[in-house]
């Protein structure tokens, strides 16, 4: 990677590589920026990993049709979406693993920014933040009165129903890692309780397309999280990569033998 560039995009996830094949397409050059051992959140401080069996992530890249499933490993991106092979390089030359951006400034001299790296500065005229929460537990603070005797994990350390005692399980959250772990718990043969708050679901197609090709063509995907209604995210759509990949609703995992436990406000 130059020290100097176009563009630095700070994160290899999803996004990033993302913004990487719109600008490849475009022919502008830059760079990516990954913390992590791999691009698309591989290692232990990733966004998605690898690790987890029950993990898939979705994106669109501009040389495929429609926005996909995707694998969480970066070459099992290019491979599942069959793109081109320019494209291809562009994820393998273009990302600079192991490398923590630990400040933005900008550059006074020609008006662009200084990325700041832990082994020093890379400069560049526009500066994309593809960096996202996923990777940061939200732990509620009645963890802290939980007994010791009570194993507390979360989805960052998570890996497979063996590694939890026995016993039943408690799980927190309707989001996709909630409902991923605690169907995946379900059908492991444990006894799991599901805590969910308000809850809101879309049908995952409506006349023949994914909802996410209806959110696409409604202009959500051109916005900003600003110009959102009461700042709220398009209805969640919960999927698992499990036996090829399905549809996991909190109503399903409950007829699955899920308890579900409505927290009240």
């Amino acid at each position: 990677m130059r020290e100097r560039h176009d563009t630095v995009i700070v994160g290899g996830g999803q996004a990033g590589l993302a913004m990487s094949a719109v600008l490849q397409l475009h022919r502008r050059e830059h760079g990516v920026m990954e913390r992590a051992g791999s691009a698309n959140g591989g290692g232990r401080s990733g966004g998605i990993r690898s690790g987890f069996s029950s993990r898939i992530g979705r994106c669109s890249f501009p040389d495929t049709a429609t926005p996909a499933m995707i694998p969480t490993v970066s070459r099992a991106i290019a491979r599942s979406l069959r793109l081109s092979r320019s494209t291809r390089r562009t994820f393998a030359r273009r990302v600079r693993t192991h490398t923590e951006v630990v400040d933005l400034t900008e550059d006074d001299s020609d008006g662009g920014f200084v990325v700041s790296v832990a082994n020093g500065a890379v400069h560049a005229q526009h500066v994309v933040l593809a960096t996202g929460p996923f990777q940061r537990p939200r732990i509620p603070e009645v963890s802290r009165q939980v007994s010791a005797a009570v194993l507390q994990t979360d989805p960052t350390r998570y890996r497979c129903p063996e590694q939890l005692p026995e016993g039943a399980v408690l799980v927190v959250g309707s989001g996709g890692s909630g409902c991923q772990i605690a169907d995946e718990l379900v059908h492991a043969g444990r006894r799991v309780y599901l805590s969910v708050s308000r809850h809101r679901r879309v049908p995952r197609r409506l006349w023949g397309k994914d909802l996410y090709w209806w959110l696409d063509k409604m202009g959500r995907s051109d916005v900003t999280i600003d110009s959102f209604l009461a700042r709220r995210w398009p209805p969640s759509m919960v999927v698992t990569g499990v036996d090829g990949g399905y549809d996991i609703s909190v109503r399903e995992l409950a007829a699955d033998g899920v308890t579900v436990l409505v927290q009240s406000r």
